[in-house]
């Protein structure tokens, strides 16, 4: 067995153990929350060793659990540049969260759970990034969205509506994530029945029957994993509903939202790049991407909840990365640009969830943008660090990762020349310009203007040190593209040619939208107001900025026409629940019968 593999299972096993041995610490306070965050940090050095180690070059380990006559079930792992990038990016970033925990979680009566859950998370993720076959891969698909339900409903226990929200957020993060799980494993299940093999990568798909079925089934998956319209609404929903994954803790936010859960949508798209040749498959992805990417930024600039603008910016970032892998050029460009994207987003976003859960923490738990102001002179290390993370997001050229990676999608679509790259184009450059508005907006509202009434108490060393490590990375890892990170991206077609070729078109929209949106922010928001008079007196405007801040009111339509529904079919029905346990152990297995007699009809 390679050495590379033993250190992979190792990132995996290690956070996937130590969640189980952590619920025996729960007398010992301290102790377990640094097992918790050693565990963790045991996957992260076993990541970067098999980083280090790794030369471009795939491995692939598999096991063989049975081997019957006819039927052989394999399963492994495999390492390759996207692979190790995945590795990276989950097990460090989740190193830092988990040591931004240790201050941020402090007062937390129910830590036991939350170490458990987080631990489990990591293990999950990695399975699943560094899986070589469909079982350890839905698996590991699994585990993180089970984990993800109980994080985000991690503060059920509190009385009243404070508990009942994240209770519910958990469940429909589970519910609406729940779509596309049925969609990825009848699709799995189809390349089973196709192949006869569950490796992944064996075989190569070109247009195969019934491969526009295969392909909606398969969009599901990312779709709804990583929150794309009109499914995203588990992510962030509108503020009359105030149900979605926002109800977990701050750190838990940072988790789903940089590293792991909705980024495993973007890394299934990216791992079935190469083998899922359909171009019905990319054109939907690319519809419902590029409605995404504009919705989801118009939401950030709307929303005045601190972490509703951060997640919906991530749902517009994801759409950027599904726009790049859309444009499916001969050379790679835009596989390339979106994974290079993928892992910039991950370093600025992270850095701006922990400094929103910072902030958050020392304001008193307040989270409304509105009643904030002037922070900059209380918090000014987290208003630098902040920044930065902004600056990334914005897409700053040379100066973060974030203006690296968004100009080089952006390239990718104007050097194209596929079937929907100038739609890619136009729609990447519209959303930069929205983005430069709305992260700016965000900064000005809380940091400078007048106190508008919160009371400040400053974070201590575990937070900013933490913040600290994040920003530096947003500044550096885009200089180290073609020097350590080589590896991790050289599985393209030198995709370097969109770094060293400099395009003037694309360079001079990306940096005109961002200025344009930088100065646009400040002319609206720079002398501390919190609305805008002109949308404020106009009652057309005014009325589509209430229909955006409720969600464009997704969650009322699902009400209306399937909760409700499904909620009156239940009452119904309701006679059938007598109590008894014989009568109801009978109804059960006619059903059963029955949908077995069907199932055989069909099949035969």
């Amino acid at each position: 067995m390679e050495i590379e593999i033993i250190f992979t299972i190792i990132a995996i096993v290690v956070p996937i153990i130590g969640a189980f041995l952590s619920l025996l610490l729960k007398k010992w306070t301290a102790v377990r929350d640094i097992f918790g965050v050693s565990t963790i940090g045991i996957s992260a050095i076993s990541a970067v060793i098999v980083f280090g180690m790794f030369d471009g070059t795939p491995i692939a380990q598999t096991f063989n659990w049975l081997n019957w006559s006819t039927t052989a079930i394999e399963t492994g792992f495999y390492l390759d540049s996207l692979s190790v990038l995945m590795g990276i990016i989950v097990s460090i970033l989740s190193m830092l969260i988990a040591f931004f925990s240790l201050e941020y979680m402090g007062e937390e009566k129910h830590k036991p759970r939350y170490w458990f859950f987080m631990q489990l998370f990591v293990g999950g993720m990695l399975l699943l990034v560094f899986a070589y076959d469909m079982i350890f891969l839905f698996l590991g698909w699994e585990l993180v969205g089970l984990c993800s339900c109980f994080l985000i409903g991690h503060h059920y226990m509190k009385k009243g509506e404070e508990g009942e929200k994240p209770a519910k957020s958990g469940i429909k993060a589970l519910i609406m994530t729940g779509i596309g799980d049925v969609g990825l494993l009848a699709f799995l299940a189809w390349v089973y029945v196709q192949t006869g093999d569950i490796l992944i990568g064996d075989t190569i798909f070109n247009e195969p029957a019934g491969g526009i079925i295969m392909s909606i089934l398969l969009v599901l998956a990312p779709v709804t994993k990583s929150a794309q319209f009109p499914l995203q609404s588990w992510l962030s929903s509108g503020d009359t509903v105030d149900i979605d994954a926002m109800q977990g803790p701050t750190t838990v936010s940072a988790l789903i939202h940089a590293a792991t859960m909705v980024k495993a949508g973007i890394y299934l798209v990216a791992r079935f790049s190469p083998i899922w040749n359909v171009k019905v498959f990319y054109y939907i992805l690319m519809v419902v991407a590029g409605i995404s990417v504009v919705l989801a930024a118009i939401g950030a600039l709307t929303s005045t909840d601190l972490k509703r603008v951060l997640a919906y910016s991530t749902i517009s970032q994801l759409s950027y990365m599904f726009l790049a892998f859309t444009i499916r050029d001969v050379d790679g460009h835009g596989l390339f640009a979106g994974q290079m994207h993928l892992f910039s987003h991950s370093i600025f976003k992270a850095l701006l969830f922990l400094s929103a859960g910072a902030i958050i923490h020392s304001v008193a738990e307040e989270r409304d943008m509105k009643k904030m102001g002037c922070l900059r002179k209380d918090l000014p290390w987290i208003y630098g660090f902040m920044m930065v993370g902004a600056l990334g997001l914005i897409g700053l050229p040379i100066l973060t990762n974030g203006g690296f990676s968004k100009e080089l999608i952006i390239t990718a679509a104007y050097s194209a020349g596929t079937p929907g790259s100038i739609f890619i184009f136009v729609i990447a450059v519209l959303t930069a310009f929205i983005t430069a508005l709305y992260a700016t907006r965000m900064l000005l509202m809380i940091f400078h203007g007048k106190n508008r009434g919160a009371k400040v108490h400053k974070p201590k060393y575990i937070m900013r040190i933490t913040l600290g490590i994040l920003a530096v990375l947003v500044v550096v890892t885009g200089f180290l593209i073609e020097g350590p990170l080589h590896n991790l991206f050289s599985g393209h077609a030198d995709p370097y040619v969109l770094i060293r070729d400099f395009e003037v078109v694309p360079f001079v929209c990306a940096l005109g939208a961002i200025i344009l949106g930088v100065g646009l922010a400040f002319l609206l928001y720079g002398k501390g107001q919190t609305e805008v008079s002109f949308i404020e007196n106009n009652k057309v405007l005014k009325a589509c900025r209430t229909f955006v801040a409720n969600g464009y009111y997704i969650d009322h339509l699902y009400n209306l026409i399937i909760i409700k529904p499904i909620f009156w079919i239940g009452e119904q029905l309701s006679f059938l629940k007598t109590g008894k346990i014989n009568w109801n152990m009978l109804l059960g297995s006619a059903v059963a019968i029955v949908a077995i007699v069907v199932l055989v009809m069909v099949m035969v």
